[in-house]
C-alpha cells in the first residue's frame, strides 16, 4: 500500500519517498513509492505532473491500493525526490472547488442538479438536468462568486454511512469502506475523492463562458481560479484592440461591432448580386463562344484572378444548362484549382480521365466522378495547358459518339 500524502500535505510540493518496486508495462516503467504526493486522479480530476529524481512522471494512477507513477526510463537510484507541478496542481484544485460551489449554487437556488462533469487544467463543464437561460446564469454566477468572497472553510469528514444519507443531495454508494466528504458549510456536502482547497477565497473567481442545450438539459462552460482569469484577460486585450480600431468605449462597443456587422452583411448581399450579374453575362459569353460538337457545348474557360467560391458559383451556373461539358482552371491565392463537369441530367461524359491527366499537370490532387471533379495544386503556370489536354480528351471522347451514331 502507498501512503497517500496528498490529502493530508495538500500544499506540499516535494518530498521523499523509497523505492518499493519498477517494471515495465507497454515499453514505460511502473514506479511504486512507500509514499507519494502525486494525486492519482479520481473525482473528476486528472492525475498530477512532476518528475522523480527529475524524469518527468507522464502518468499516476491507483492499482489496488498502490499508486503508480508512469516514467520513461527506470529510477537508478533506491530513493526518489518527487516534485509535483504545483502550477497544475493548484489550478485544477481551484477548478473542482469551483465547480463544487457553483453546482451547490445551481441545487440550492434553482433545483437543478449536476449530472455531467468534464474537468481539465483550461477547460471546465458541467451537464445540468433542466435548462437554464444567460440571465439566470449570471445570477448564479454572481452568488457563486459572493461564496468566494466569503473566504469559506472547505472541511473534509469521513462521517458514518446514516450521517451521509440523512445530509448529502446525492445518491450515496453502499460500501464498507470510509467516504470521503466535501463539507462547504450549508452550502455542499458531497462524496468526492478530489483534491480542493481549504478555502473558497482560494478559487479566485468563477466565469461562465456559455451555454449550450444538451440532451434534455444544459451544459454549463465556465472556468475558475487562473484558468479563468487568463480567459478573462484574453478578452479584455481583444476588447481593448476593437475599442482602439473602432474609436469607441467599453459602453459602445457591442453597439458598434453590431452596426459593423449589419454593413457588412448589406455589402455581401449586394457584392453577392453584382456577382450574379457579372456570372450571367459570363456564362452568356462563353456559351455563345464556346465550341459544339454534336449535342453538347464544350466551355473551357481560365480565371486569371479568382476565389474557390466565385469559381463555384460560375461553375454552377454554366452546369445548369442543358448539354453543357465545362472545364474551368483559375489561379486563386494559394494556387492553381481545377473545376470539371457536365449539365446534372447529362449521362454521355465522363470528365474524370480528363481530370487526372490536367490534375497531374499541375502537380495537384483531388477527385470526383463522371458528373463532376475537383482538385487543387500549385503550379499555376501549367493550368492554361492542363485545361488544354483536358479539352482534348473530352473533345476526343464526343467525336467517338458522334461516329458512332452516323
Amino acid at each position: 500500500m502507498t501512503k497517500k500524502i496528498y490529502y493530508d500535505a495538500l500544499y506540499q510540493q516535494e518530498f521523499d519517498a523509497a523505492v518499493i518496486r519498477q517494471d515495465v508495462r507497454n515499453g514505460k516503467v511502473q514506479v511504486v513509492l512507500d509514499k507519494t504526493l502525486f494525486y492519482p486522479g479520481g473525482g473528476g480530476q486528472p492525475c498530477d505532473f512532476g518528475t522523480l529524481n527529475s524524469s518527468p512522471v507522464e502518468d499516476v494512477y491507483e492499482r489496488n491500493g498502490e499508486i503508480v507513477h508512469v516514467l520513461d526510463k527506470p529510477l537508478t537510484r533506491e530513493t526518489a525526490h518527487g516534485k509535483i507541478d504545483w502550477k497544475r496542481r493548484f489550478e485544477l484544485m481551484q477548478q473542482h472547488l469551483g465547480q463544487h460551489i457553483l453546482s451547490a449554487v445551481f441545487v440550492r437556488d434553482y433545483g437543478l442538479n449536476t449530472i455531467g462533469l468534464r474537468l481539465e487544467q483550461d477547460a471546465l463543464s458541467i451537464d445540468l438536468d433542466g435548462y437554464v437561460k444567460e440571465e439566470t446564469a449570471a445570477l448564479l454566477e454572481t452568488a457563486a462568486n459572493q461564496v468566494i468572497y466569503e473566504n469559506i472553510p472547505v472541511d473534509v469528514l469521513f462521517p458514518s454511512l446514516e450521517e451521509i444519507q440523512r445530509n448529502s443531495r446525492r445518491d450515496v454508494p453502499q460500501t464498507d469502506k470510509a467516504i470521503r466528504i466535501v463539507k462547504i458549510a450549508e452550502l455542499d456536502y458531497t462524496p468526492c475523492c478530489g483534491l480542493q482547497n481549504k478555502y473558497t477565497g482560494e478559487v479566485g473567481i468563477i466565469k461562465i463562458q456559455r451555454i449550450d442545450t444538451h440532451k434534455s438539459g444544459s451544459r454549463i462552460h465556465f472556468l475558475c481560479g487562473q484558468p479563468a482569469l487568463r480567459w478573462v484577460c484574453t478578452l479584455c486585450g481583444n476588447a481593448m484592440h476593437l475599442m482602439r480600431e473602432l474609436n469607441c468605449n467599453e459602453t459602445e462597443l457591442k453597439e458598434r461591432v453590431m452596426k459593423q456587422r449589419s454593413e457588412v452583411l448589406v455589402l455581401k448581399d449586394e457584392r453577392q448580386a453584382l456577382l450574379n450579374r457579372l456570372s450571367a453575362s459570363e456564362v452568356s459569353g462563353l456559351l455563345r463562344n464556346a465550341p459544339h460538337i454534336g449535342e453538347i457545348t464544350l466551355v473551357k474557360h481560365l480565371l486569371p484572378d479568382t476565389t474557390k467560391e466565385e469559381m463555384r458559383q460560375l461553375f454552377v451556373l454554366l452546369t445548369e444548362q442543358k448539354g453543357v461539358a465545362v472545364l474551368l482552371g483559375g489561379k486563386t491565392a494559394a494556387g492553381a484549382l481545377l473545376m470539371f463537369g457536365c449539365s446534372k441530367a447529362e449521362k454521355r461524359i465522363d470528365v474524370l480521365p480528363a481530370f487526372k491527366d490536367a490534375i497531374a499537370e499541375i502537380g495537384g490532387k483531388g477527385g470526383g466522378r463522371a458528373c463532376y471533379a475537383q482538385g487543387f495544386g500549385l503550379d499555376t503556370e501549367r493550368l492554361s495547358t492542363a485545361v488544354e489536354i483536358a479539352g482534348k480528351i473530352i473533345e476526343k471522347q464526343l467525336n467517338g459518339q458522334k461516329g458512332e451514331s452516323v
